[in-house]
């Protein structure tokens, strides 16, 4: 009876790893996020402030080309602003700020909006941030090289144990746990002519996965 257990044991016996993979690519587009903001007297001529500077903005925009689709309003607020201070509060006026997100797909067209939103819009900056596409055949590249490791993983396991690897049983993507990367652009000024240079950075895509093998195992035989 205890050999048919053993058999059992064997004839069911499976090895669950994870694979990871990791490859560097050129990213596909940024965004760069634009605030406007106007402190005023009262909330309707802060709001209209920001506003004249974001029909302008938008004007700025619709001139370099920008799509429609690759702009998004991500928040508008009007409030009332105070100053504390020697323990009194006291209110400065009305504070109006608008904020978009803007994707841009062309480097060299990120120096140039940046400029431009500063001077002619007093605009506030933030980013770039770098984006690998959907898309991108990296994100399969990785997955394939993620599968591949799993199975080298599993080879070596069912070798230390005096097995062969079977078919795959089960397979699932993993998370791979890792916080999004937000990379800063490298921005020089070369003169006052010039567009601010923007160079983008190689971005890291991840992929991992787990994947459950079936292990073929025979045990010894009682003469051996």
């Amino acid at each position: 009876m205890e050999e048919d257990h053993s058999q059992a044991v064997s004839q069911n016996a499976t090895v669950k790893v994870r694979g990871d993979a990791s490859i560097r690519v050129e990213p596909d587009e940024a965004i760069v996020w634009i605030t406007l903001t106007a402190l005023a007297d009262s909330p309707g001529t802060a709001l209209r402030d920001v506003s004249e500077r974001a029909n302008s903005l938008a004007g700025m925009l619709d001139a370099l080309g920008i799509a429609k689709s690759d702009r998004s309003t991500t928040g508008i607020t009007v409030h009332e602003e105070f100053d504390h201070a020697h323990g009194e509060r006291r209110s400065l006026g009305a504070r109006a700020t608008t904020r978009a997100s803007v994707r841009l797909t062309v480097p060299e067209m990120i120096g140039r909006l940046i400029e431009q939103a500063v001077d002619e819009a007093g605009a506030l900056i933030e980013g770039p941030s770098w984006q690998i596409a959907p898309g991108n055949p990296a994100r399969l590249e990785a997955a394939r090289e993620a599968a591949a490791d799993a199975r080298r993983k599993a080879r070596a396991f069912a070798e230390g144990v005096g097995a062969s690897l079977g078919a795959p049983l089960e397979l699932s993507e993993a998370d791979t746990q890792r916080p999004p990367i937000f990379a800063r652009a490298a921005a020089r000024r070369v003169s006052e002519r010039d567009p601010l240079p923007v160079d983008p950075a190689e971005q890291e895509v991840t992929a991992a996965v787990e994947v459950t093998f079936a292990l073929d195992y025979s045990p010894p035989s009682a003469g051996e």
